[in-house]
């Protein structure tokens, strides 16, 4: 116990008093005023007094820079007391000047600096050669810790000034600090790489894997001697892996420091680990111990965010003497181990030595107290290897007494006679339930012998899916695998993967599982071809030995079917998605660019058969620019393709061994067209944006919303792949949302029409009519809205001035002073049918009758059929208006009606209303298009009801 007491001392005294005065101690000498280099022979020591000043200012570079004022500091040794007032500052120079023998000028040479983790700008005489964090000017041999600088010498005097930034306020850190000749197989160098780089990096990150594999295991077992092990090999991996110069390329150099640092908290991992090795527990202690640790810890990690050095270097020396202080109880619990012959007794004393030396020697190198090589890091690293050996060998010695135990208790099994009678019973009763299931339940179910036969028990269903009842002792890998996709490759593993575990361990199949094919695509006699889905399981016997092997076959054809219609429907979805919100005059600008570049490309790769490096530098610009203008417009589909062919053209470029292949590159521009060809088609047939514009937003000209197309993406990408019935009713949504694209309401395409008629009834000196549509909830392609358009500015003008009458001449009939236009849309066997009528005096029968027999466009037989002379209003020139007007008499207008109708395969027919033979006789005009015009939608969910639409002109004109 006195041991342990003197050293406690110690530790406090070391930690808490401040540094002894340097500046009593410290020689008047300079050392580096003048260091004389006669040979390189042997590494030149540089340890001394050296010219330093906290002043930074870059004229101390300067070979002529004014030193009179500097200070001569301690290296190796802190900056602590160098100045009379005490304060506490990041950034030190020194300065030392180097006279060379004449017979060294033009050799190489390496200074050696170990600045630990700092800011370091070297320089030479005014030039700057070597800047961490940014520079690696010894290819091979550049330490974590001793920074190796390279220069040449070029004259006999060298004057060497390093500008050192560090919160350790450490400067020269330790050991080494020398000059060496530049020779890229000296060992010391090679030693200074391994000792201060790949041997901590070597243990950060092998402590790393061994925590976490650690906390694995306590997951598993909560035993907290693995939780303990676990966090001292994961929260102390920024102690060894922060001060890497491969971070200092990414992360600053003072965060790293504060990080290095408060890695530490993973040392009182090891103190509890040690306890619960032990069964020695301290709870109190734990606490005080652990909150400190924390408060410490955590003081410095603040400081990652905000810097603060004066607290800085109050907080650091006493973490320090906190890992030493609290370590000492390592040492007796180890004590009593030993003397008790407990694990790993020996090995927690060796390592709290070796951690004890390690510490107090890198407190001596803080304070200045001593000049040599840190050592912490390997005596925490060595203390943490041990404590993770240990738990390695414990869970080892765990795992084979759990193995002896389920040995045991196999053995207490074999024994159990009457328990395995009384199960085989059990299992024969299960057996005939089993064969009852076997005949009922709608799955393939079959076992497989080791000669590849089925088994005579199988599902009855097995039958409809192969449709064949020529199943029991069939050979298994015949039935699933002849005629199917797989190759002979996977049958042969199939073969051997049954063969070795048939009459084997169960282990076997474990091993072996991932051999068994678990889809195939079965064609069968006719020619179809079915997708099955294979479940492969081992039957096993008393003595885990596999006896049978068990095959569920489900029949996923539909399912496949589905899942790739899906696929195919979700892809037109995003695309459509990502042209809506590109402007239809950008997206057809892109288009036309980017059909016009595949252009370029295709004639300069048709124009040559030798590789040309200025043609394939055009051919990458211009694919480039395609991709970015993809990019840009968020077109994701395009984007990867377009990347691919890119990369192709700058594998070109750039690698000049890369082979011109035109008909390859000829190959990977006809997929991007493909694609481009794809985004236009979409745009133009199903979003039906033709042209480089249209008035109005993208939504005007769309009967579904973004919303509803966003919705239906959800809904194909959350719907589960493997419930049919699921994904039958997402393919639905999708289906009618997709021909929802691209289509029209009958009465937005008519309505400039309607909203015309109030100036044309004033013209004709009639009231407005209100015009009434009934659209059933049909909607009609965009495609065909241009000919509606056309063919109901005639009709509807047709019956304004030919059908409806005056207000006077209504009134007098008892009718409304207003006219009234109706028109109704249905679909019935396959055609969009249009039904015109009006409440007018009817079509003119007797007027039409003899206009026709004086222009003889009829003969008198054919002029006794009422239907023959109303379809007269239709003949090309015919009118029966007594003078030709703005409105009407040139007889082109109904003539041209029909012509429009059968260019897109319609057609426009009479039908009276009534029987009789009278002059004047009220009709309907039947307008036919084909059935793929018209689109069935429910028009509710966006707040118009289908059914009637009323629209008074009059209302319209006011």
């Amino acid at each position: 116990m006195r041991i342990v007491r003197s050293l406690l001392i110690f530790a406090v005294f070391l930690g808490l008093l401040p540094a002894i005065s340097l500046a009593a101690d410290a020689p008047k000498v300079c050392d580096s005023c003048l260091i004389r280099v006669d040979n390189l022979d042997q590494p030149i020591k540089l340890a001394g007094n050296w010219q330093f000043t906290r002043d930074d200012s870059p004229k101390n570079k300067e070979v002529d820079a004014d030193t009179s004022h500097w200070k001569l500091a301690k290296a190796p040794g802190p900056w602590k007391n160098i100045y009379d007032d005490k304060k506490n500052f990041m950034v030190g120079w020194y300065r030392g000047t180097f006279e060379f023998n004449p017979e060294l000028q033009g050799k190489e040479v390496v200074l050696l600096l170990n600045t630990y983790m700092a800011r370091m700008d070297v320089y030479v005489d005014g030039k700057e050669v070597f800047q961490r964090p940014h520079d690696m000017n010894v290819e091979r041999y550049y330490s974590i810790q001793a920074a190796p600088v390279r220069f040449k010498v070029s004259k006999t005097r060298h004057v060497v000034t390093f500008r050192v930034a560090t919160p350790l306020m450490a400067g020269v850190y330790g050991l080494p600090f020398e000059m060496h000749k530049y020779d890229q197989h000296d060992k010391s160098l090679v030693f200074h790489q391994v000792y201060g780089g790949e041997a901590r990096v070597i243990i950060a990150y092998s402590l790393l894997t061994f925590g976490l594999f650690f906390l694995g295991v306590f997951a598993k077992t909560r035993y907290p001697l693995y939780l303990w092990a676990g966090l001292g090999g994961t929260v102390i991996f920024p102690f060894f892996a922060a001060p890497g110069d491969y971070w200092l390329k990414l992360v600053a150099p003072e965060p790293l420091v504060y990080l290095h640092y408060v890695g530490l908290l993973g040392i009182f991992s090891i103190q509890m680990f040690t306890q619960y090795l032990f069964h020695e527990f301290m709870p109190k202690r734990n606490v005080l111990i652990g909150v400190t640790y924390v408060l410490l810890c955590g003081t410095i990690g603040s400081m990652i965010v905000h810097p603060n050095l004066d607290l800085f270097q109050l907080v650091r020396p006493l973490l320090l003497v906190l890992v030493l202080v609290a370590s000492l109880p390592n040492f007796t619990m180890a004590y009593r181990a030993i003397r008790a012959k407990k694990t790993g007794g020996k090995t927690i004393m060796v390592a709290a030595l070796l951690l004890l030396a390690s510490g107090f020697n890198d407190v001596g190198l803080a304070l200045g107290k001593i000049a040599s090589v840190p050592t912490i890091s390997f005596g925490v690293g060595f203390f943490m290897m041990s404590m993770l050996v240990i738990a390695t060998r414990i869970f080892a010695q765990t795992f084979m007494d759990n193995k002896s135990l389920v040995k045991d208790l196999k053995s207490m099994n074999d024994n159990l006679e009457s328990l395995v009678a009384e199960r085989t019973e059990q299992l024969r009763e299960k057996t005939l339930d089993i064969q009852s299931m076997l005949q009922n339940m709608p799955q393939g179910v079959l076992t497989v012998t080791a000669d590849y036969n089925i088994h005579p028990e199988y599902s009855a269903y097995l039958e409809t899916i192969f449709e064949t009842k020529e199943i029991a002792g069939k050979n298994a890998i015949e039935l699933f695998f002849k005629d199917s996709s797989i190759g002979s490759d996977a049958l042969s593993q199939v073969e051997a993967a049954v063969s070795s575990c048939i009459g084997e361990d169960s282990m076997n199949f474990e091993f072996n599982s991932h051999l068994f094919v678990t889809e195939i695509d079965k064609t069968l006699a006719d020619g179809r071809i079915k997708s099955l889905e294979l479940g492969w399981s081992a039957i096993c016997d008393a003595n885990d030995m596999v006896e049978k092997l068990m095959i569920c076959v489900r029949d996923v054809t539909e399912l496949k079917r589905l899942e790739k219609e899906a696929g195919a429907q979700k892809r037109e979805l995003e695309i459509i998605g990502q042209i809506l919100a590109v402007s239809q005059e950008k997206f057809n600008d892109f288009i036309d660019g980017s059909l016009k570049f595949i252009e370029d490309n295709q004639n300069l790769i048709q124009g040559s058969e030798l590789k040309d490096l200025e043609r394939v530098n055009l051919l990458f610009r211009n694919m480039h620019t395609i991709k970015g203008n993809a990019r840009t417009y968020g077109l994701s589909h395009m984007t990867n393709l377009v990347h691919e062919t890119e990369q192709a053209y700058d594998e070109l470029r750039k690698n000049d061994e890369a082979e011109w292949v035109s008909q390859s590159l000829l190959t990977q521009l006809d997929a991007v067209k493909v694609l481009v060809d794809e985004h236009a088609r979409i745009n133009e047939h199903v979003l039906g944006r033709k042209g480089p514009g249209r008035r109005g937003s993208v939504e005007k000209y769309l009967m579904v919303e973004k919303e509803q197309v966003e919705s239906s993406l959800r809904l194909a990408s959350d719907v589960d792949q493997n419930d049919i019935v699921a994904l039958r009713g997402a393919l639905n949504q999708i289906s009618r949302t997709l021909n929802l694209i691209g289509t029209d309401r009958f009465e937005d395409v008519v309505a400039g029409i309607v909203d015309s008629l109030p100036s044309l009834a004033k013209e004709l000196g009639k009231e407005p009519p209100v015009v009434r549509i009934e659209d059933r909830g049909i909607v009609v392609r965009n495609q065909v809205s241009g000919l509606l358009k056309n063919l109901f500015t005639h009709l509807l003008r047709n019956s304004m001035d030919h059908g409806l009458e005056d207000a006077e001449t209504r009134q007098a009939h008892g009718k409304p002073a207003a006219g009234r236009i109706d028109l109704d849309l249905s679909v019935a066997d396959g055609q969009l049918i249009i039904r015109l009528r009006d409440d007018g005096r009817g079509m003119a029968i007797a007027k039409i009758r003899e206009r026709a027999l004086g222009l003889q466009m009829l003969t008198a037989e054919e002029a006794r059929s009422a239907k023959a002379v109303a379809m007269m209003i239709f003949a090309s020139g015919f009118s029966t208006a007594e003078q030709v007007t703005e409105v009407s008499g040139r007889g082109v207008g109904m003539d041209a009606v029909k012509g429009f109708l059968e260019k897109e395969g319609g057609s426009i027919d009479v039908r009276f209303l009534d029987d009789t033979e009278a002059n004047f006789r009220p009709f309907e005009l039947i307008i036919t298009l084909p059935g793929k015009f018209a689109v069935p939608s429910d028009l509710a969910q966006r707040g118009h009801a289908p059914g009637m639409a009323s629209l008074n002109a009059a209302a319209v004109a006011g």
